[in-house]
């Protein structure tokens, strides 16, 4: 029988009977990995740790008898102090998981990943300035897929199929206007704190979360709609 620990985000959990749950996770250092965590419900074994995008620290054991892993104890590694009485952060920790969720397959490995997500996600919890912060999470998100958006000498338009700022308007509909482009590209120089984002109004912020998700759109096969983009919208702000 082998057994260790591991830091983990969770990304899922699932019902597998009345007190045992199957959790997946990003990984430090085994990717995407699905565990068992049976007694999860039972108060002792503090399976209400286990929620969204939680950052925790797991002890594992693996038998041989299955793929899953299975999980012995948990413990927060982080531990949010605004994000779960926070409407609009938890509406983004929604939102983000599931844009994960469509995106990370079952086994993936990033490192570089996992210490992008456990990053912003600590600044997510402890800033004031996060208005913008679904549309930095989806350009950023980007390059760990490979189509982060390259630039184009003298670069004044998104292509959203080409992913490059181009410096003449395409000759099809999935690229995004001059004003729109450089406000991403401002984004992109932004760090997640919020401190030195651009100015933009509500209806632009709430464009600029839909243009991005095209983007995913076009670049990834049958990503589905978000269901959760409309309780993010509900709490956008200015």
């Amino acid at each position: 029988m082998s057994s260790g620990q591991i830091e983990g985000i969770v990304l899922q959990k699932i019902d597998y009977s009345e007190t045992s749950l199957i959790i997946k996770m990003l990984t430090e250092s085994q990717g995407v990995q699905s565990f068992i965590y049976q007694g999860a419900k039972r108060k002792n074994k503090k399976g209400n740790l286990i929620s969204p995008l939680a950052i925790l620290s797991v002890n594992y054991y693996n038998r041989g008898d299955s793929d899953l892993l299975k999980i012995s104890s948990v413990e927060p590694s982080v531990i949010y102090k605004d994000i779960p009485y926070n409407p609009y952060k938890s509406s983004i920790i929604f939102f983000m998981n599931e844009v994960l969720n469509a995106t990370l397959k079952d086994k993936e490995e990033s490192s570089e990943l996992f210490t992008f997500l456990k990053s912003i996600l600590e600044i997510l919890d402890l800033s004031d300035e996060t208005a913008n912060f679904p549309i930095k999470f989806l350009y950023q998100l980007s390059k760990f897929h490979g189509f982060y958006p390259q630039l184009d000498k003298d670069g004044l338009y998104l292509d959203l199929q080409e992913g490059r700022y181009v410096k003449y308007l395409p000759n099809h509909p999935f690229y995004l206007s001059e004003q729109k482009s450089k406000l991403l590209l401002a984004f992109s120089g932004t760090n997640f704190d919020g401190v030195n984002d651009p100015k933009i109004d509500l209806a632009t912020r709430r464009e600029l979360v839909h243009d991005l998700l095209n983007y995913y759109k076009v670049l990834f096969d049958k990503f589905p709609e978000i269901k959760s983009l409309s309780i993010l919208e509900a709490t956008l702000h200015d």
